[in-house]
């Protein structure tokens, strides 16, 4: 008598009914950790921004600005597309003859940026010194008009990470 190996098709409806039960459990968290990844490189971008026009600040002896705009800065405290960065030579806070930019970057899509300082100004401005320009400030990273994280940026030119507080909203 020969013998049959193989299944039946009973069988092959079981263990598509389970791996159907697992994926449907494990989808939920996939898309969560992919958010949380997209999170880490947008704070890690920003962090790697705002320390490297620090550093080119100190390294070069020129005040360093840090801000929204692909060619020049916009004038909004939401950042939503690109970051520049370039050295200030006559320090009016844009690009103009004889300065160009040291850093160009595109956001992640569907992330924004919103910047909030002490006296209301719409770039980050680094001195020579390595100190930002009398204005220390907080930067809240948003995706779909919820706090996901913060960036807080002491007079000093240190930065640091936060849970956004409860307080904060993305508008």
């Amino acid at each position: 008598m020969k013998r049959i190996h193989g299944h039946s098709l009973a069988e092959l409806l079981i263990g598509l009914s389970i791996l159907a039960i697992l994926l449907s459990t494990a989808a939920p968290a996939l898309s969560g950790m992919i958010e949380n990844n997209e999170t880490t490189y947008a704070i890690n971008q920003m962090t790697g921004a705002i320390n490297h026009a620090r550093s080119a600040a100190v390294f070069s002896h020129q005040t360093t600005v840090l801000c929204a705009g692909e060619t020049d800065c916009s004038r909004t405290t939401t950042w939503n597309d690109s970051l520049l960065i370039f050295h200030d030579i006559n320090n009016n806070s844009r690009i103009d003859n004889g300065e160009s930019a040291l850093r160009h970057e595109q956001l992640p899509d569907g992330y924004s940026w919103h910047w909030s300082s002490f006296r209301k100004l719409t770039q980050i401005i680094y001195e020579q010194n390595g100190t930002t320009q009398a204005a220390n400030g907080t930067l809240t990273l948003c995706k779909n008009g919820k706090p996901r994280r913060q960036i807080v940026i002491s007079l000093s030119g240190r930065v640091r990470q936060q849970a956004p507080r409860p307080e904060k909203t993305c508008s």
